[in-house]
């Protein structure tokens, strides 16, 4: 495991994770937040965004974090190791909620700085219909890398269970 992949909605707890797996396996972690947007919530532009993600997974190790199906293959094609966090939509609709408890008005640790953490409808909304907009498109994904070995995680006690073993 020298290239692994942490895949699944916002609030599936990918971040969370994402930070004791590196700590237990001492790779390079690299969140895919920080590279799609800039300060202040502005978008990197997609050419430059895609260009740093492959620059990312052409090193020889990583963990990459984040949701971004945009690049999925790409980041398929030179991974080892996927972690696909597909948890309910009430429960990462209820995380991210917590989190921006957590964290308002604050930039959490996974993001650039001067993105101060922000709630709104539109982004709950991509937070409930993830997987079932989505969850078909990550299965063909990953059935074409097979070269990848994949963990899907539906419970939060096969997380913990995972990192208590590891």
């Amino acid at each position: 495991m020298k290239r692994v992949m942490i895949i699944g909605s916002n609030g599936a707890g990918k971040s969370t994770f994402s930070y004791e797996l590196a700590e237990k396996t001492g790779l390079p972690l690299v969140h895919l937040d920080q590279l799609y947007w800039r300060n202040h919530w502005e978008v990197t532009p997609r050419e430059e965004f895609e260009g740093a993600v492959l620059t990312e997974a052409q090193k020889p190790c990583w963990i990459i974090e984040g949701n971004n199906l945009r690049t999925l293959e790409q980041r398929l094609r030179h991974a080892d190791t996927v972690f696909w966090f597909e948890f309910s939509p009430l429960r990462c609709v209820w995380n991210v909620i917590k989190r921006e408890l957590k964290y308002h008005g604050r930039v959490r640790p996974d993001m650039p700085d001067e993105c101060v953490s922000k709630l709104d409808f539109k982004f709950l909304k991509t937070v409930w219909k993830f997987n079932r907009k989505n969850r078909e498109r990550i299965r063909a994904a990953l059935a074409l890398a097979e070269q990848v070995q994949v963990r899907r995680f539906t419970k939060y006690r096969q997380v913990r269970k995972y990192l208590r073993e590891l």
